[in-house]
């Protein structure tokens, strides 16, 4: 390694763990040392990770700095039993000296070490030694060498964290940059053009080093949220209609989001969310005008309208450079920051800019820029495992027994909806293959679908026993490449959905059909950490016990988690962003809705597989979705009882909310009285309610509405 010299304080270290920020700080630690408790000579000895036997000198003070790397054995002389220890020691002139390096002892007419400590482990041993025959070391000393000690502990401790948030960071950044490749290529090749760009501006507006090195990694990942956009629209070659435009106008929010589950990219985020706002408030997606915007999303927006402009795309043919720069110009102080497109007017003047050329006017060169062959099948160019399995991915296979279920159920004479739903619910293949088909259907343009029960009532039986058949299978036991065994993802995902579904039963969820969706896709991120790397999960969680634990180790390795990448895959599908939402949340404390009901519901499961869960964690998520204590023993203690299959709607229920509310109190046996002090409402007002109950229903009294309400499923 590279020594650094810090005034006279020197460092050097062959382990890479203490490389860079944190063997400055060392250094400078030293000679704040030797100046403090007038020593002459000081130095840090710590642990080395290549050889665990040994302690290596790691930084020094008053000392030659051909000591830098000395080694000594962890069990030998003064400095082994200080780290066994973990006590200081102070010591006059003695046999100690023949067990140390020669440059530090000889000559010491007294010493003292302490033991260094941070993240509760003994890591290494501090020394310092005087030359002087007139002092004596004492308790004194070895009490501010200790003091020392743990302030040195807590900032390599501080240090050695910040070092693995960077990586964590920039295993994340890696990872997502490869997956904008997974689009229209277009993309990935665009955000390179922007990066460039918003680096020469961020510089000409004098921005300082760590300010432009950000706004770069906001720029190169500005459009990560597109992977969410289905390919139908994205790379649709006519103009988009409002609903596509509403999906696209998305991608900066759900980019914003993905960041942010990325440790260390907090500002990241915030710069992509706002990077399609206008200066004049018009723009997406929080409308904010002038100042409040960023200003990295300022120069990214600059940058990206510039880049597409000058690009050529399936829909349009590219502009020149110069209508590109007229066209920036005159929407400063509208759509732009007017001193940001100066400052790009600017960088456009200097050149040096590797920007796409324009394509030749030859004829038939539209119809050939229209639809560039090579375009959409472009290699990915980084992390081409993760690339290829979100593609392998793109449809599930389903169990062979679900199939055939439902395909018999279908061929009876009088089908059960209900056995179907289940059925359907049970296979996340067939589940996904169901709503990709019920979102797709003509004339479907605002409303997304987003339960089994509705898919159902807008696919003909026809179209679904169709469907069904053509979805590709697999059997019990069967392995399939990549996977541990499919019946292993199967089990928990049913089990957490039967579970997810017992928590919205108690809590009186409305939208039970899309929490019994997110339940069951919560963990498809996994198949494709699973496709991806071939260490998934065992050497990437390693010691990691609960789910969290698990979720942390998979950022701090692979850059993304499950949750997140799963939320991909489900916009890749075409799935509704609310159920893509719910899973990709599903691990977040601060979650409620949909995202803390999953969690929780994967939590017990866990628990009632005898997986380990931080009982805090599973109190905290109980908490967060409305449950008290006595709901939640009460769900652990029914965990090992059969389910109960209620009835499940397959028609939308006349009654409105607040109906529906009254009517589900009224089965419990309430009064009006009681009724209204639930729902906070007058006792006439209830009474009105239930009468327009009755009278929808057609029933002749509240027995019978319940009753009816109930068999429908609408309670």
């Amino acid at each position: 390694m590279q020594k650094i010299d810090t005034a006279r304080g020197r460092t050097g270290s062959a382990d890479h763990e203490f490389e860079g920020h944190l063997i400055g700080l060392l250094g400078k630690l030293m000679l704040r040392l030797r100046r403090t408790l007038q020593l002459e000579r000081t130095c840090i000895f710590l642990r080395d990770e290549d050889d665990p036997r040994a302690l290596v000198v790691t930084a020094v003070a008053g000392v030659d700095d051909r000591v830098l790397h000395a080694r000594v054995g962890i069990d030998e002389g003064i400095v082994g039993r200080v780290l066994a220890t973990g006590k200081p020691v102070v010591m006059g002139p003695g046999d100690w000296q023949g067990t140390m390096p020669r440059e530090l002892a000889a000559g010491a007419h007294g010493a003292v070490w302490a033991p260094l400590v941070w993240s509760g482990e003994t890591r290494g041993v501090l020394f310092g030694a005087t030359e002087r025959s007139d002092r004596r070391l004492g308790p004194e000393d070895l009490e501010n060498l200790t003091e020392f000690a743990a302030l040195a502990g807590t900032v390599a401790e501080h240090a050695q964290m910040r070092e693995r948030l960077e990586g964590t960071m920039h295993a994340g950044i890696e990872t997502l940059a490869s997956l904008i490749d997974l689009r229209d290529g277009y993309t990935g090749r665009h955000s390179d053009h922007v990066v460039t760009m918003a680096r020469r501006v961020g510089e000409r507006l004098g921005l300082d080093r760590r300010d432009v090195a950000e706004i770069c990694i906001a720029a190169r990942l500005h459009d990560i949220g597109k992977i969410g956009v289905p390919d139908s629209i994205l790379l649709k070659r006519g103009p988009l209609s409002p609903t596509e435009q509403s999906i696209i106008r998305c991608h900066s929010a759900w980019g914003a989001d993905t960041l942010a589950r990325v440790p260390g990219l907090d500002a990241v985020a915030v710069a992509v969310r706002h990077h399609h706002e206008r200066w004049d408030g018009r723009g997406y997606p929080d409308g904010i005008a002038g100042e409040d915007i960023p200003l990295a999303s300022r120069i990214i927006g600059v940058c990206d309208a510039f880049g597409a402009m000058t690009s050529t795309r399936p829909y349009r043919r590219a502009l020149d450079l110069n209508e590109a720069r007229r066209l920036l110009v005159a929407g400063a102080g509208a759509q732009f920051d007017e001193r940001v497109v100066a400052a790009m007017c600017e960088v456009l003047d200097e050149g040096g800019l590797d920007l796409p050329a324009p394509e030749p006017e030859t004829p038939g060169a539209a119809e050939e820029a229209a639809a560039p062959a090579d375009e959409p099948h472009r290699p990915p160019r980084r992390n081409q495992p993760l690339v290829r399995a979100f593609e392998r991915l793109e449809a599930l296979p389903a169990l062979s027994e679900s199939r055939q279920r439902v395909l018999a159920l279908l061929g009876e004479e009088r089908p059960s909806t209900d056995d179907i739903v289940v059925t359907i619910e049970s296979d996340a293949a067939l589940t996904i293959a169901v709503l990709r088909a019920a979102n797709r259907m003509p004339g479907r343009t605002r409303s997304r679908i987003c339960g089994i029960p509705e898919a159902l009532r807008a696919l003909s039986p026809q179209g679904i026993e169709r469907l069904v058949s053509q979805v590709a299978t697999f059997e019990f036991f069967q392995r399939i490449p990549g996977w541990e065994t499919p019946e292993h993802f199967r089990l928990h995902a049913v089990a957490t959905q039967q579970i997810a579904a017992r928590i919205a039963r108690s809590l009186e969820a409305e939208d039970r059909d899309v929490i019994m969706v997110a339940a069951l896709l919560h963990d498809v991120g996994k198949l494709v950490l699973a496709d991806a790397y071939r260490e998934y999960p065992g050497a990437v969680h390693g010691g990691a016990r609960t789910p969290e634990d698990r979720v942390r180790a998979e950022q701090r390795t692979l850059g993304v988690d499950h949750a997140s990448v799963g939320g991909v895959l489900i916009r890749r599908w075409g799935l509704p962003d609310r159920i893509a939402t719910a899973v990709e949340r599903h691990h977040l404390a601060h979650e409620t809705g949909d995202a803390a009901v999953v969690r929780l519901a994967d939590m017990l499961t866990h628990y009632s597989q005898g997986d380990a869960v931080a009982p805090r964690e599973l109190e905290r998520a109980a908490r967060t979705v409305g449950l008290d204590p006595g709901g939640v023993r009460a769900l652990m203690f029914e965990l090992p009882l059969p389910v109960p299959v209620a009835p499940r709607a397959q028609e939308p229920s006349p009654l409105s909310r607040q109906e529906t509310r009254a009517l589900r109190e009224l089965a419990k046996g309430k009064v009006y009285k009681e009724i209204a002090a639930e729902l906070g409402l007058a006792a006439s007002t209830v009474r009105s309610h239930l009468h327009r109950c009755y009278e929808k229903l057609g029933a002749s009294d509240r027995a019978q509405a319940v009753l009816i309400a109930t068999e429908k499923g609408w309670l």
